[in-house]
């Protein structure tokens, strides 16, 4: 009886930083190939009629761009360039089970007598495609050739359209609901489930620094993966950057099977033989189907049929490598197998942090130094832990140097039928959630995207936060809400956070209670009052105002008990001095949420009036919050201006369009024009505001009593007036449209040298140099 038997193995590596030549998919994956024909100690390449070539990592997403093109048939171009001719060449769906997979595949293959010798490579050259787009330098990856191979496509899709509405999607923000729901049944803080997870990634490390084919070499110890700071920054919560795999690889692999009957008569050395002696798949059903987020049914199962096949228990393994793209897929596997992973290294690679995390390709080199380790340790077992999707394909196959009593895998469908056929969770809307897992997952300044997950008696809900309420989710963050129960609403068939604070009171000591740093929110009844606080930047606003701003905005516009909001800013100086040029110099965050300057001036269709209470100076951004506002007061004091053609810019948050509409073209144009100061009484006379505040009341006197005045009627018939004033804004004036060109001009104006000198001289306090170029 013949036997299915690796001859051949090879990988490549190229740590190329832009100088010379580029490495590509197809040169990493012809030099790994050229490694494995040497490797197998005979002349076989003519010998090869069957070849799959993994997924490119860059064409395993639907409708991504390709910045350096991609080959319409990588199997055939990478055959030609190692000068190979295969009857049969496959590519690969998505999935990083599909390198063990192909194993399994091409073994039946050569036993039904279909081949003579199979060529599984896999190569990403994600590292240089990072490279050279930082140097703005084009790399061709195209190849336009007829198509020739079997194309599988990307295979089944491994979220549901639903799932990825809710919430769900990039690999991190999806497995983080599985280390979450693994560490609430542990019950380890975040702390300590990060201190386990640095305890295990420091033996990874260790094997990564002693592979030549490793693309991360580090001094890592456990305390300094466990610590987040640095180059092991927060990417998503309760991730470390090097908790996770690493993408930034030019890396090849490629491995040669053939049966031991035909090995021996093609002259391969018998020491160059590795037999595989089991092999496994499961897929399991879609992420919020599964009854258990803390465990994989897949993982457990196909591991289990493995080791069946081979007749062997987990002690009887000397060699694993078991797939480390996240903590919580190593940390099951060892849980399931009884092995301590604090103990002991389980990889022969370093893993998907260290060794490099090529797409779907990780787990060929795997495969290939598994090889190696058993060819030297020759009494000995491997496994191999392959993983697909969010746990969602799960491939397993066992090795050794020395030959089974047969080889069986037996049906491959059959594992995940049988999970298929189990008990599945439908993803639904609830009022209240007793949270499971959750994600915050990190943006270039702060947190960028949030939501909690939980099962409820009939199904699971995904609730995201807001989009832009950063102080709930730097809340999320500073707690742990894992068993929490939180309150829910449903907009649009979306399920979204209900923080259980309310606006403008004291923190109360529900979890939920959210700290604004940058503003002051105070409820009185059904008025919402909210000052700018940045009383030492004459109120100007950066990036971290404007998401508190949108998110209290948003707030308002929920709430039910709220009917009239009224804005101010703290001091006696300044309402808002518009943008922070401060910080704009010095590459903070000066972006503003989606709701536009100051939460306001891009919040189109509000149907709640609010009061701009102007105490002081209302400069650029500042004047145009008040433009944007539904009604204005100011203090005798007060001052406004449009000044921005003063730093080389122009009124790009509503200014241009407000002003002209609110006092007519003219008179607009000539204060947009000169950037001129004009006074509260000269803003009244144009129609700007409502009206000057008297000596013996205060300008917030003055907003009060008139917000109780619109309080005195019917809220219900504001909102109404409101909507209707709305559609007059977007039918005839076309507000929101017109609005639509201020951004893609304003980022023309900061590329000439007048938009960058002009906030420059500001800062450096001169008069510009204007150059009109």
């Amino acid at each position: 009886m013949s036997l299915p038997v690796i001859v051949g193995v090879g990988q490549s590596v190229a740590h190329w930083a832009g100088d010379g030549k580029p490495p590509t998919p197809v040169s990493l994956a012809r030099d790994a190939i050229t490694a494995a024909l040497a490797d197998s100690g005979a002349d076989i390449a003519s010998q090869i009629d069957w070849m799959a070539f993994v997924r490119l990592f860059q064409d395993s997403i639907k409708g991504n761009h390709l910045p350096h093109g991609t080959y319409s048939d990588p199997a055939s171009t990478i055959a030609d360039a190692a000068g190979l001719t295969p009857k049969t060449r496959i590519h690969s769906i998505v999935g990083g089970d599909q390198p063990q997979v192909l194993v399994g595949e091409a073994a039946a293959t050569l036993l039904a007598g279909e081949a003579r010798v199979a060529l599984i490579t896999g190569a990403e050259a994600m590292s240089a495609g990072k490279v050279a787009r930082r140097a703005r330098q084009r790399l061709d990856w195209t190849d336009d050739r007829d198509l020739t191979s079997q194309d599988r496509g990307l295979g089944p899709d491994l979220l549901t359209a639903e799932e990825i509405s809710a919430g769900l999607g990039t690999p991190m923000q999806t497995y983080a609901l599985f280390d979450h729901a693994l560490r609430a049944r542990w019950r380890l803080s975040k702390a300590a489930y990060r201190k386990k997870s640095a305890e295990m990634l420091e033996h990874y490390a260790r094997v990564a620094n002693e592979n030549p084919f490793s693309m991360f070499r580090g001094d890592w110890d456990a305390e300094t993966l466990a610590r987040p700071d640095g180059d092991n920054r927060p990417v998503a919560d309760p991730y470390l950057k090097w908790h996770v795999a690493q993408d930034a690889v030019n890396q090849g692999a490629a491995v040669i099977l053939t049966t031991d009957d035909h090995a021996r008569s093609l002259g391969i050395p018998e020491n160059k033989w590795v037999y595989l002696h089991a092999h496994a798949e499961a897929t399991d059903v879609h992420v919020s189907a599964r009854e258990d987020h803390a465990r994989s049914v897949a993982l457990e199962k196909a591991l289990d049929a493995a080791l069946g096949q081979a007749r062997l228990t987990p002690d009887q393994i000397a060699h694993f490598d078991l797939y480390n793209c996240f903590p919580s897929v190593p940390f099951l596997a060892a849980e399931h197998l009884g092995l301590d992973p604090l103990a002991r290294p389980l990889t022969v690679t370093g893993g998907l942090s260290f060794f490099g995390g090529p797409g779907n390709n990780y787990s060929l080199h795997a495969i290939a130094t598994m090889v190696e380790t058993l060819r030297r340790d020759r009494d000995s077992y491997g496994l191999i832990l392959a993983n697909g999707g969010f746990m969602t394909h799960e491939a397993v196959g066992i090795y050794a140097a020395f030959p089974p009593d047969g080889y069986d895998p037996g049906d491959p469908h059959a594992l995940s039928d049988e999970i298929a056929a189990g008990p599945q969770r439908k993803l639904h809307h609830a009022k209240t959630v007793v949270v499971e897992g959750y994600t915050v997952v990190e943006g270039r300044f702060g947190p960028a995207f949030a939501y909690v997950a939980g099962r409820t008696e009939t199904g699971r809900v995904i609730a995201k936060v807001r989009k832009g309420h950063r102080a709930t989710m730097e809340n999320l963050k500073r707690r742990d809400p894992l068993g929490h129960q939180f309150e829910l609403s449903e907009e649009n068939g979306m399920s979204y956070v209900n923080p259980t604070d309310k606006l403008g009171t004291e923190p109360s000591d529900a979890f939920w209670a959210r700290t604004f740093e940058h503003i002051l929110v105070e409820r009185n009844g059904h008025i919402l009052e909210i000052t700018l606080n940045r009383p030492e930047r004459f109120n100007a606003l950066h990036g971290p105002a404007h998401y508190e701003l949108h998110e209290v905005f948003d707030g308002f516009e929920h709430d039910q008990d709220l009917w009239v909001a009224i804005i101010t800013g703290a001091g006696e100086k300044a309402f808002c001095s518009g943008n922070d040029l401060k910080a704009t110099a010095e590459g903070q965050d000066i972006q503003p949420a989606a709701s536009g300057f100051g939460g306001l001036c891009t919040r189109f269709g509000r149907e709640k009036p609010v009061i701009a209470a102007v105490n002081g100076v209302a400069m650029g951004g500042g004047a145009e919050i008040m433009l944007a506002c539904d009604l204005a007061v100011a203090a005798p004091t007060a001052s406004f201006a449009l000044p921005e053609v003063k730093v080389g810019l122009f009124a790009a948050a509503g200014g241009v369009q407000r002003l002209s509409r609110q006092i007519g073209r003219k008179k607009a144009m000539e204060l947009i024009l000169t950037g001129r100061t004009f006074s509260a009484h000269k803003a009244d006379e144009l129609g700007v505001i409502n009206g000057v505040c008297g000596e013996d009341e205060t300008v917030m006197d003055y907003a009060r009593r008139l917000a109780e005045e619109i309080c005195a009627v019917s809220p219900s018939s504001i909102r109404t007036t409101k909507r209707v004033l709305n559609f007059l804004e977007e039918d005839v004036e076309e507000l929101e449209r017109s609005y639509s060109i201020n951004m893609p001009e304003f980022g023309k104006l900061m590329k000439t040298n007048d938009g960058r000198e002009g906030v420059k001289a500001f800062v450096e306090k001169r008069k510009p140099n204007w150059t009109n170029s």
